[in-house]
C-alpha cells in the first residue's frame, strides 16, 4: 500500500553514537560480511558495550551466527582492556556468547565440534558466575546449558532459583516445563507452560509456550485441547508454523487409525492429516520431524527411493538425538523392505545407540536376528520390547513363534493364549496354538483345528472372494492327523476325503478366475498329493494294506519323484520279511536322485534287519555321497561296528574286536560332536563303554541322556543294566520298574526277565524269599507274553528251585508248613520243567546251558528230600506250638473267665451294699416321717391346752371388770400416756 503513494519502508538501522556528538547510521539488512569492518568502528570510537550486543543480535536473527560470536568476542576483548569498565557490563555479552556456543553446539555433527561449542559456552558461564552468581540471564543459561549436558537435576535447580526471585520469568517457566516434560510429568508441565503463557503478554515465546501446551495435550490424551492449540500456532503465523503443522498432522494421523468415529471420520482425519504435513513441508523443508513423517508416508505408499531420500535428509537436518534416532529408523526399515538387511541392520543399531528406548527400532533389529536365524538374540530382543510394552500383540506372537523354534513350547503356547484373549478370530493363530498342541494335547489341538474351520468355512460363506478358504484343505487334513492319532480312524478317513475333495474345488474356482495366480493351482495340487498320501498311511493304520498299496501306486505313478510313496511301498514289504522287493522299491528313488540319503538309510536297514553285511557300505555311501553329517548313519554304523565287536568271543579275535569297538566308539562321538543332545549316540557310546567295564563313565552318560531324553526308554534300561553290574540292585530293580509302566505297560517279556534277575540277586543277597516270589511272578508274566521260550522256562525253574531253597533254609519260627507246601509245589514244578528242557532233542538249539540243567534237577531232588524232612520237622514244631498255644490260650481264657467271676462277685456285693444302705435310709426316713407326726400332734395338743386356758382366764376378767365399771375396750395411749404397755399385753 506504502508503495502506491511513492512511500518505502525505511530499513531496520542501529544508530550508534560516535565522539564530537556524531552518529552511525547501521543499515540491519546490508550488514557487512565481516564484522571486523564496524567492530573496529566501535572500538575507535570506544561505543558502548550495548551496541555490540545490539549488532551480535541482528547477525544471529540473520542465521550468521559465527560473525555474532565474532562481535561479542570483540566487545569483551575491548570491555577487559578498558579500565573504567564495570565487570556487571560484561555480563549481557557473556550470557549472550554462552547462548551463540550452544547453538552452534546444536547444529554440529561432528561430536568433537560439539563438546568445543559446549565447553566455550560453559567458560563463558563460569565468567559470568564469577562476576555476578545471581544474575537471572546467566542462571538461565546455565540451566539451559545443564539440559544439554544431560544434567536435569542441575538444570532445574538453576530454573528454580530464578523462579524463586521471580516467579514471572518465561524463560525460566518455559524451561522448567521442558523438564516436566521429559520426565513424564505432563500435567505439571502443562501447568509450568500456561503460566508462561499467562505471563507472555504478547511476547515472541508464546509460541513455543503454546506448542508445549499442545504437546502436554497430546500426552494427556486431551487431542481435543492439543489440536486447539496448534490451530492457535498456526493461525497467528507464529515461527513454530512448520513443527505446530507436523505435530496438528500426526495427531491427525493417529486418529485416522482408530475405529471411533466410523470410516466417514478416520477418512477426512487422515485426509486432514496429509494436508498439514504438506504445508508443514512447505512451511521448513528442512524440518526434520515434518521430513521424516513424510518418509513414513512414502514407505507405506511403497516409493522406497524417496522413502529413503527424505530420511537421509532428515538425518542430516537432525538436531537432536531423539529425531536423529527416528530417521535412522526410518533408512533403516525402508532397506530391510528392499531387503538390504545388511544395511537395515546397520541403521537399526545406530537408531539404538541414538535412542536405545526406541521400540520400533529394537523390533527391526529383532527381526534382522530372525533373519539371519539367531534366535538365542532375538528371543532376548523382543522380550525387552514386550517388557517394554506388555500389550504389544506383534510382540507376543513374533516371540512365541521364537518360542516354537526353539523348542520352548511351553512358553510359546502361554503367549500365544494371551493374544488369543484379543485376537479369538485370528486363524493363523489358532493354527499355530493347535501345532504347539499336537504332541502333548492331540484333543487340544483337535478343538482349536476345528474351531479354524468354522471361523474360515463362516467367513467363506460371508464373503466368497475371501482367501482364507485357501488354508481349508490344509485344516481338514490336520482335523483328519488329529483324528487318526487320537485311534479314531473312521473319522480320520472322513475329513482326509473331505480335503481331498476340498484341493478339487479349489482347483476349479483357481482355474476359474483369471487374477489367481499359478502358485494357488499348485499349492492344491501338492496339497491334495499329502493328502492322499495321509489317507494311505491311515490305510496301513487300520491294516489295510492293499488299500495303501493302490494308492501309493497311484502316487508313483503320477509322482514319480515323491520319494515317501516308494518308501512306504518297501516299508511294507520289509515288514512281511520280503527284503529284497523292499530294497527294489527303495531303489526305485534313485532314478530321480541317485544320492538320496533316506533312500540308502532305509537299503541299509533292510540289508541290516536281514543279517546282511553288506548293509555297512550303504550306510558308508551316505556319508561319502550324500551327507557326511548324517546322524541316524554315524549312529546306524556305531551300532554295526558295536555288534560286530560282539561277535568276536574268542581270544585270537580280541585285537579285531578292540579294533571294531573303537570304531563304534568313533562313529557315535562324531555323532555327538555334531548333535551334543543325541540320544542314541551316547546311548551307544554308554553301552560300548559298559561292555568294556567302563561302568562308572557309562552310568554317567546314561544319567546325562536320561534328563536330555527322559522319553527315550533305551537310556532307561541300559541305566538299569549299568545298576546291575555295579550291584546297585535296589536301584536297577527301580529302573526297570519304572521303565515298564512308563514305556511298556507292563508287556515287554525282555524288560520283565531283566526285572526278575535283578530281583533274583537281591534275593540270593539279603536271603529275602520275598524278594525271589516277586522275581518268580515277574518271570512267569515273561512267560506268558512269549510261552514258547524255553530260556523263560529254565529261568521259571531256576526261580521256583532258589525260592524254595530260601524257604528250607528260613528257621522254623520264621516260616509256615503253608509256605513250605507252596514252596515244595513250586519245587516239584521246578524238578518237571528241568527234565522237560533236559529232554529236547539234541539237534534243537537252546540258549540255556543243558548240562547246568541236569546238575539243578539233581540238586532239586536232594532239597526236595531236604525239605520233605524239614517239612515233618516243621509239622512237628507247629503241633507242639500249637499245642502250646492251646494250653496258653486255655490258661488265658480260664484266667478271663476268673476275672469275669471275680468283676461279677463285686459287682454283686456292691448291688447288695447299696440296696441294704437303701433299705437303712428307707427306715430312717419312716421314723423320722412316723417321729415328726407324733411331735405335730403334741404340738397341736399343747396349743389345745394353751386355748382353753386363756379362754377360762379372758373369762374370768371380763367379769371382774365388769364388777369394778372399767370398759378395758376404750383404753389407749392417749388416754393414759405413761403407762407401758407389756408384750404379754
Amino acid at each position: 500500500m506504502a508503495a502506491t503513494f511513492g512511500y518505502t519502508l525505511k530499513p531496520k538501522t542501529i544508530e550508534v553514537p560516535l565522539q564530537h556528538e556524531q552518529v552511525l547510521e547501521v543499515v540491519c539488512n546490508d550488514l557487512p560480511v565481516n564484522p571486523l569492518e564496524l567492530t573496529d568502528i566501535f572500538r575507535q570510537e570506544g561505543v558502548a558495550l550495548t551496541y555490540y550486543r545490539a549488532l551480535a543480535i541482528e547477525y544471529y536473527e540473520q542465521q550468521k551466527i559465527n560473525e555474532s560470536v565474532s562481535v561479542i568476542q570483540t566487545g569483551l576483548t575491548l570491555a577487559s582492556q578498558t579500565p573504567h569498565t564495570q565487570p556487571r557490563q560484561k555480563l549481557p555479552l557473556l550470557t549472550l556468547l554462552a547462548t551463540l556456543q550452544m547453538r552452534l553446539a546444536k547444529l554440529a555433527v561432528d561430536t568433537t565440534e560439539r563438546q568445543g561449542h559446549l565447553n566455550s559456552a560453559t567458560q563463558a558461564i563460569n565468567e559470568a558466575d564469577r562476576i555476578h552468581n545471581q544474575y537471572e540471564q546467566s542462571l538461565i543459561v546455565k540451566g539451559n546449558l545443564y539440559l544439554m549436558r544431560q544434567d536435569i537435576k542441575e538444570a532445574a535447580r538453576s530454573f528454580d532459583m530464578v523462579l524463586e526471585k521471580r516467579p514471572s520469568c518465561i524463560p525460566a517457566l518455559l524451561s522448567k516445563a521442558k523438564i516436566l516434560y521429559h520426565n513424564k510429568d505432563y500435567k505439571a508441565a502443562l501447568k509450568s507452560y500456561q503460566q508462561a503463557l499467562m505471563f507472555s503478554q504478547g511476547d515472541a515465546a508464546t509460541s513455543e509456550t503454546r506448542l508445549g501446551i499442545a504437546q502436554c495435550y497430546s500426552q494427556l490424551n486431551m487431542l481435543d485441547e492439543a489440536k486447539v492449540a496448534l490451530q492457535t500456532c498456526i493461525d497467528k503465523k507464529d515461527p513454530t508454523n512448520a513443527a505446530a503443522l507436523i505435530l496438528l498432522s500426526i495427531i491427525e494421523q493417529n486418529e485416522s487409525k482408530a475405529a471411533i468415529g466410523g470410516p466417514t471420520q478416520q477418512q477426512a482425519s487422515l485426509k486432514n492429516g496429509l494436508q498439514h504435513m504438506q504445508q508443514s513441508h512447505y512451511a521448513d523443508k528442512q524440518n526434520p520431524v515434518t521430513l521424516n513423517m513424510l518418509s513414513n508416508y512414502f514407505f507405506f505408499t511403497e516409493d522406497m527411493d524417496k522413502a529413503l531420500r527424505i530420511s537421509t535428509k532428515a538425518l542430516s537436518n537432525g538436531t537432536n538425538n531423539s529425531t536423529k534416532a527416528e530417521s535412522c529408523y526410518q533408512i533403516a526399515r525402508t532397506h530391510h523392505k528392499m531387503n538390504r538387511f545388511n544395511e537395515a541392520l546397520d541403521y537399526y543399531r545406530q537408531s539404538l545407540q541414538l535412542n536405545p528406548d526406541h521400540l520400533l527400532a529394537q523390533f527391526g533389529i529383532g527381526q534382522m536376528h530372525l533373519q539371519k536365524e539367531e534366535y538365542t538374540v532375538a528371543q532376548g530382543i523382543f522380550e525387552n520390547v514386550l517388557e517394554a510394552e506388555p500389550q504389544c500383540i506383534e510382540a507376543m506372537k513374533i516371540l512365541g513363534s521364537i518360542y516354537t523354534l526353539t523348542d520352548k513350547k511351553q512358553q510359546a503356547l502361554a503367549l500365544f493364549n494371551k493374544v488369543l484373549e484379543r485376537s479369538a478370530q485370528d486363524i493363523y493363530l489358532l493354527m499355530e496354538i493347535a501345532r504347539l498342541n499336537e504332541e502333548k494335547n492331540p484333543s487340544r489341538a483337535l478343538e482349536y483345528y476345528c474351531q479354524t474351520l468354522d471361523i474360515v468355512e463362516g467367513e467363506a460363506n460371508a464373503d466368497p472372494s475371501s482367501h482364507n478358504h485357501l488354508i481349508r484343505p490344509e485344516l481338514l487334513n490336520n482335523i483328519g492327523a488329529m483324528y487318526q492319532k487320537q485311534g479314531d480312524l473312521d473319522k480320520a478317513e472322513q475329513f482326509y476325503s473331505r480335503a481331498i475333495q476340498a484341493c478339487d474345488d479349489l482347483a476349479k474356482t483357481i482355474g476359474q478366475n483369471d487374477d489367481e495366480t499359478n502358485s494357488n493351482q499348485v499349492h492344491a495340487s501338492d496339497s491334495k498329493l499329502t493328502i492322499t498320501y495321509n489317507l494311505g498311511r491311515l490305510y496301513e493304520d487300520r491294516s489295510e494294506t492293499d488299500k495303501a498299496t493302490v494308492i501309493y501306486n497311484k502316487i508313483v505313478e503320477d509322482y514319480p519323484s515323491y520319494s515317501d510313496a516308494h518308501f512306504r511301498l518297501g516299508a511294507m514289504q520289509q515288514s512281511k520279511g520280503d527284503f529284497n522287493e523292499a530294497i527294489d522299491h527303495y531303489k526305485q528313488v534313485f532314478e530321480t536322485d541317485e544320492n538320496d540319503a533316506k533312500a540308502w538309510i532305509m537299503i541299509g536297514q533292510t540289508q541290516s534287519e536281514n543279517n546282511d553285511r553288506t548293509c555297512k557300505r550303504s550306510f558308508e555311501k551316505v556319508l561319502k555321497s550324500c551327507d557326511k553329517d548324517d546322524l541316524y548313519t554315524h549312529v546306524a554304523l556305531g551300532n554295526y561296528h558295536a555288534s560286530a565287536a560282539r561277535e568276536m568271543k574268542t581270544d585270537k579275535q580280541s585285537s579285531q574286536r578292540q579294533d571294531s569297538y573303537k570304531l563304534a566308539v568313533n562313529f557315535y562321538t562324531q555323532a555327538l560332536k555334531r548333535d551334543p543332545k543325541n540320544a542314541y549316540a551316547a546311548n551307544g557310546l554308554a553301552i560300548v563303554l559298559a561292555e568294556n567295564n567302563n561302568i562308572d563313565q557309562a552310568k554317567d552318560i546314561f544319567a546325562q541322556v536320561r534328563e536330555s531324553s527322559p522319553n527315550n526308554p533305551c537310556v532307561w534300561i541300559n541305566l538299569a543294566h549299568i545298576f546291575v553290574d555295579l550291584k546297585h540292585l535296589s536301584q536297577a530293580i527301580v529302573m526297570y520298574e519304572n521303565a515298564l509302566k512308563k514305556f511298556y505297560k507292563d508287556g515287554d517279556a525282555n524288560i520283565l526277565l531283566c526285572l526278575a534277575r535283578a530281583q533274583f540277586m537281591l534275593a540270593k543277597n539279603s536271603k529275602d524269599p520275598e524278594i525271589m516270589y516277586e522275581s518268580l511272578l515277574n518271570t512267569q508274566h515273561a512267560q506268558e507274553l512269549q510261552p514258547e521260550d524255553k530260556s523263560t522256562m529254565y529261568n521259571i525253574a531256576l526261580v521256583q528251585q532258589q525260592y524254595a531253597q530260601l524257604i528250607s533254609d528260613l528257621p522254623t519260627v520264621n516260616r509256615t508248613s503253608d509256605v513250605m507246601r507252596k514252596a515244595m509245589d513250586g519245587l516239584d514244578n521246578s524238578q518237571q520243567l528241568f527234565r522237560t528242557l533236559i529232554n529236547v532233542p539234541e539237534e534243537e538249539h537252546v540258549y540255556y546251558d543243558r548240562k547246568m540243567a541236569e546238575q539243578r534237577e539233581r540238586f532239586g531232588e536232594t532239597l526236595r528230600t531236604q525239605m520233605d524232612r524239614k517239612m515233618l520237622e516243621q509239622l512237628q514244631y507247629e503241633e507242639q506250638r500249637e499245642s502250646k498255644l492251646k494250653e496258653v490260650k486255655l490258661r488265658q481264657e480260664q484266667r478271663e473267665a476268673q476275672r469275669r467271676q471275680d468283676a461279677q462277685d463285686k459287682i454283686r456285693a456292691e448291688e447288695d451294699e447299696r440296696l441294704r444302705l437303701e433299705e437303712d435310709r428307707r427306715k430312717l426316713m419312716e421314723k423320722v416321717r412316723e417321729d415328726n407326726m407324733m411331735m405335730a400332734q403334741r404340738e397341736l395338743e399343747i396349743q389345745d391346752d394353751d386355748q382353753v386356758k386363756k379362754s377360762r382366764s379372758s373369762s374370768g376378767k371380763r367379769q371382774k371388770n365388769e364388777d369394778d365399771g372399767i370398759d378395758d375396750d376404750e383404753e389407749d395411749e392417749d388416754s393414759a400416756p405413761g403407762k407401758k404397755i407389756s408384750d404379754d399385753e
